[in-house]
């Protein structure tokens, strides 16, 4: 099957351009990565070489916190070939197979590796765009056969189209961010950390739907649309660590 039609890449070409907010751009970016047969999706700023984690550079993304903070204490970003790769051409996209990413005799990062290919994450494609701040990046991940050169270079159109209308809406909104309360503070912290609502309310001695609540406040706040996302842009603004 040939995911990359002219008909679907207009459609999802308007959509982009449709969006009046920068976290209502993501559902669009996720139909991208569907259109394209890919699993995950996840907007970042562009890693540089002096970049040792990959939460801290994450807008929005679809995988779990838990594998990214994994990914991160393995060490995997500043040792990565793909990076490396992909800053010396990064006007092209750039395909990549997960042996690729880690090398499968590599015991000491077997558990990413492993958990990657349990999600079902064998390959994937990296495209960055230029921005003001440096480059933003849209990395899609999954268990499809390689992109064909016409797929290849639609997922890039898009992919920049996306970028650019992030930083846009991004710029719109001066992003004047409402301090989070001392409490969802809390409550993010323990989110980072992989808790779900029900244990963070047992280690802080709140209900389900309090911690709930408290969490839904710093999603509005912060403009997010999930709690991965919350984690994430929280972690970037440095309102946790």
């Amino acid at each position: 099957m040939d995911f990359s039609t002219h008909d679907r890449k207009r459609s999802l070409l308007r959509a982009v351009d449709r969006v009046k907010t920068a976290d209502g751009l993501f559902p669009v970016v996720k139909r991208m990565a569907t259109a394209f047969g890919f699993r995950h999706v996840t907007f970042l700023d562009f890693p540089d070489s002096g970049s040792e984690k990959i939460v801290p550079l994450v807008h929005m993304t679809t995988l779990p916190i838990p594998l990214l903070n994994v990914y991160d204490a393995a060490g995997l970003l500043p040792t990565s070939p793909i990076a490396a790769t992909a800053r010396k051409r990064p006007a092209a996209p750039l395909q990549w197979q997960l042996q690729e990413l880690i090398d499968p005799s590599d015991e000491a990062r077997a558990p990413v590796r492993k958990r990657m290919e349990r999600m079902r994450m064998s390959m994937g494609i990296i495209c960055s765009v230029p921005s003001p701040q440096g480059r933003l990046a849209v990395l899609f991940l999954g268990d499809r056969r390689p992109l064909t050169t016409e797929e290849e270079r639609d997922l890039a159109v898009l992919a920049e189209r996306a970028a650019n209308r992030f930083e846009e809406l991004s710029n719109e909104s001066s992003r004047s961010h409402t301090l989070l309360s001392a409490r969802e503070l809390e409550v993010v912290r323990w989110s980072a950390e992989g808790k779900t609502s029900s244990e963070i309310g047992c280690i802080i001695g709140l209900s389900d739907h309090t911690v709930n609540a408290y969490l839904a406040n710093a999603i509005r706040k912060l403009d997010c649309v999930n709690r991965t996302q919350l984690v994430a842009k929280a972690i970037r603004l440095k309102l946790i660590d």
